[in-house]
């Protein structure tokens, strides 16, 4: 019995040793477009899907409650600094609301995006090792948009820019 284990144990081996396993798993491209369209018919604000540059991946797209119960589009993007930079859109967004996409963050003065003021925030990190995260916020018309993250700031203002240029037209 011991030896017919061995035996067993030993063919797995060779069979783990010699089998090609993947260094990273690819995932899909998240369709913004078109969660935007599903986005839209579940929300009562404008849905803005903004003309990103070329190697930033879209990681996710969705209609999400956040704090508050405030109806949230949330949009995430991969830059191609490897970092992180995000979008929240919402209709009736509250002080909590701001206070969680921004992470607690600091008001630290205003941006002015082609002739928009955000307000702009910056938080710790959460691991020292980490990069800050930053939040330009702004609101007009009873929406409140953010765009934040871990991204380079000009990343997350040329999103800004983006978002603003989707939000117009």
């Amino acid at each position: 019995m011991v030896v017919s284990l061995g035996v067993i144990l030993a063919c797995v081996a060779v069979v783990l040793l010699f089998l090609p396993r993947p260094q990273a798993v690819e995932q899909p491209a998240v369709d913004v477009a078109g969660a935007a369209a599903g986005a839209q018919q579940r929300v009562d604000f404008p849905v803005p899907v903004p003309a990103v540059p070329d190697g930033w991946t879209p990681n996710a797209a969705r209609v999400d409650s956040g704090p508050d119960g405030v109806t949230t589009w949330v949009v995430g993007w991969v830059t191609p600094s490897e970092e992180y930079a995000g979008l929240r859109v919402a209709g009736s967004a509250t002080e909590r609301w701001v206070r969680d996409v921004t992470s607690a963050g600091t008001e630290e003065g205003v941006q002015d995006v082609d002739g928009e003021e955000w307000r702009v925030f910056s938080a710790a990190p959460e691991r020292r090792s980490d990069p800050p995260r930053r939040a330009l916020v702004r609101e007009e018309g009873g929406t409140t948009t953010a765009v934040l993250g871990t991204a380079e700031f000009p990343e997350l203002v040329e999103l800004a820019a983006a978002v603003q240029a989707a939000q117009a037209g």
